[in-house]
């Protein structure tokens, strides 16, 4: 939940920020000190009249079109090849930082004889992480071995009795002795346990040399156990789609970036019942002692309840190999500085993040201006439930808005939410035991871009939206959790309540998109079972009423997506005022102490739309089928 010790939070920030800075200090050879960290107010904002996307795959060419001004700044990060050439001109700027994220090489565990938990051990002792940091990544990298990424104040890492960081293909090889993986003498592979030969392929995504560099060095790891082994490039959506939906593979690479500091994720990621779920648990993991942590881990309401849960998952996942870590590394991003200023740093998105975008501003400190940024990939779809981080996810933080964002340092930020009040019996005899009730209180400003005011009505059915169409697969509702009722108090007054008592139940519903009740519904809307038919900005006959900083308004497929600033948006900047300087002092509201709010329901005139606890808790069932 939001209430967190207060204590422990700010030890988890001291020690996230020192790893940060101790990791920038000894591998950034230019970390720039003018970036503003922290932002007096955050959420005023765009200054700039249009951020345009520009769709550039090649890395050479991005790097070439940030030298000569056709774009401000990348949203990808540069291989280090690049830094020398970047740094050296006078109009570019290099932000370096710790990555809350890894790259990592998938393992399909449903597939003979990647089933085998054994072979999988062997082929980590076997692959060379150190080599990965010395030749491909130029020590820009660390070694890691957690799934949890190193700067995550969850992370295990130094609880392992042993790390997978340089190659032993000695004790590999002796794991797979063991397991009767025996060597056949004509083509001098290993045969499976039951006696057949295999080949596994490493896939890895077009246009990355770093990817095929660390791919190889998977082929060769192989190759020392004796394995028939070869890599292979594929393009991005097809692979990232045949793991979603659980399709055929052997192992895939890619980087898997965190935009928080949770774990909550190590109960569906890795859980065995969603190894038929799309978009959960792409490994196809099944071990019943991780299961057994699963309830401490979502249930405990003690910081050293979910330590102790996540820790031990860790160590399991470890040992059993779904996923190989294979580097930690540094990003480095580069962006011009001779036409804007006001670049925030950011934890979780780095320097092309969507604080940014809200705070760039000209240097001589006027309104407006048009913001180039390159992304690597063409979007593939704009529909928010079923996009992935690396197309359109960049577009979209900019069009929709949530109860709150996680600031630059990863933690809550108010958007819609007002304020927010957290009960549970102990606070409110009211509230049954072992439940926790939220009730947030939402600006009263906020509208859609059709000009359709944004209500408590729009918040509880958002909720509900994701909890009734994950019946239907929507990937929304599927950390919903113990929902048990929702229901509105006032216009702007909206009330949740889970069935039970958990440190993660914020997390569940305060960083979800809200969608609009006039344009989602049952009757004449998008109905749940149609959530992933929905086809906005490239159907035009499709409802697109967002609300955000920025309001969608151009693209050519393959080539640009054009967003301009909404001159509604609820905490949109008054162009007649001077652009407000910005401050390296933090001033994040304390949202550890939560405000307390009376809420007046005037019977007769207040809005109140109450979605029965009866019909909420029949339809559990059928939710928990698909969710859990």
């Amino acid at each position: 939940m939001i209430s967190r010790n207060r204590r422990v939070k700010a030890h988890n920030k001291a020690i996230f920020a020192i790893f940060v800075l101790l990791l920038a200090f000894l591998t950034s050879p230019n970390n720039v000190q003018g970036l503003e960290s922290a932002i007096s107010n955050l959420s005023t904002g765009p200054y700039v009249d249009e951020v345009i996307f520009k769709v550039i795959e090649d890395q050479d060419q991005r790097v070439l079109a940030l030298q000569t001004g056709e774009i401000e700044m990348d949203n990808s990060f540069f291989e280090p090849s690049y830094l020398t050439t970047l740094d050296s001109d006078p109009n570019i700027d290099i932000y370096s930082a710790a990555r809350n994220g890894y790259g990592q090489i998938t393992i399909n565990c449903d597939k003979y004889p990647l089933n085998i938990s054994g072979f999988r051990r062997a082929f980590a002792f076997a692959f060379n992480k150190t080599r990965v940091t010395s030749e491909v990544m130029d020590g820009f990298s660390i070694e890691h071995d957690s799934l949890v990424p190193r700067p995550n104040s969850w992370c295990a890492e130094d609880q392992f009795d042993y790390h997978y960081y340089t190659a032993q293909p000695d004790i590999g090889n002796q794991i797979l002795d063991d397991l009767n993986f025996t060597i056949d003498a004509e083509t001098g592979f290993r045969l499976a346990p039951d006696g057949t030969p295999f080949e596994i392929v490493i896939e890895y995504g077009s246009g990355h040399q770093i990817y095929e560099s660390i791919t190889q060095i998977g082929v060769e790891a192989l190759d020392s156990l004796h394995i028939n082994a070869r890599n292979s490039v594929e393009t991005y959506n097809y692979y990232i789609s045949r793991m979603n939906y659980h399709g055929a593979f052997d192992m895939v690479f890619f980087a898997t970036n965190f935009y928080d500091n949770d774990v909550d994720w190590l109960a569906y990621e890795y859980w065995s019942e969603n190894t038929d779920v799309a978009y959960l648990n792409p490994t196809n993991f099944r071990n019943e002692t991780y299961d057994s942590y699963r309830d401490a881990l979502l249930y405990g309401t003690t910081y050293e309840e979910i330590y102790e849960a996540a820790a031990e998952m860790q160590k399991i996942l470890q040992y059993n190999v779904p996923r190989l870590v294979v580097f930690v590394n540094t990003y480095i991003q580069a962006y011009r500085n001779d036409q804007f200023t006001g670049h925030v740093e950011d934890l979780g998105n780095h320097i092309s993040g969507p604080w940014t975008m809200r705070k760039i501003h000209k240097l001589d400190g006027t309104f407006g201006g048009s913001v180039p940024v390159s992304i690597g990939l063409i979007p593939n779809s704009f529909n928010l439930f079923i996009t992935d981080t690396e197309t359109s996810a960049p577009i979209l933080s900019e069009l929709w808005p949530s109860l709150y964002k996680y600031d630059s340092d990863l933690e809550p930020w108010p958007d819609l939410a007002k304020s927010m009040l957290t009960e549970t019996h102990s606070d409110n005899p009211a509230v049954p035991d072992g439940h926790t009730r939220f009730t947030i209180d939402i600006v009263h400003n906020a509208t859609w871009t059709d000009g359709t005011p944004v209500t408590s009505e729009d918040v509880a059915f958002s909720i509900l939206y994701a909890f009734e169409s994950a019946f239907y697969g929507n990937p929304a509702g599927f950390d919903v959790g113990d929902i048990y009722a929702i229901y509105t108090l006032s216009t702007f007054s909206v009330t949740i309540e889970f069935s039970t008592e958990s440190y993660w139940h914020f997390n569940t519903f305060a960083f979800d998109y809200i969608i609009p009740y006039h344009i989602f519904n049952e009757d004449e809307g998008i109905a749940y079972d149609e959530w992933n038919m929905w086809n906005p900005v490239f159907n035009i006959s499709e409802p697109h009423v967002t609300c955000g900083p920025f309001i969608f308004t151009d693209y050519e497929v393959g080539e640009y997506y054009k967003i301009e600033r909404n001159p509604h948006f609820h905490y949109a900047a008054d162009p007649s005022l001077p652009i407000e300087p910005t401050t390296n002092q933090s001033t994040i509201p304390e949202m550890n102490v939560l405000q307390v709010f009376s809420i007046s329901v005037i019977s007769g005139s207040a809005i109140v739309i109450i979605y029965c606890v009866v019909i909420i808790m029949k339809e559990k069932r059928s939710l928990n089928d698909v969710s859990e």
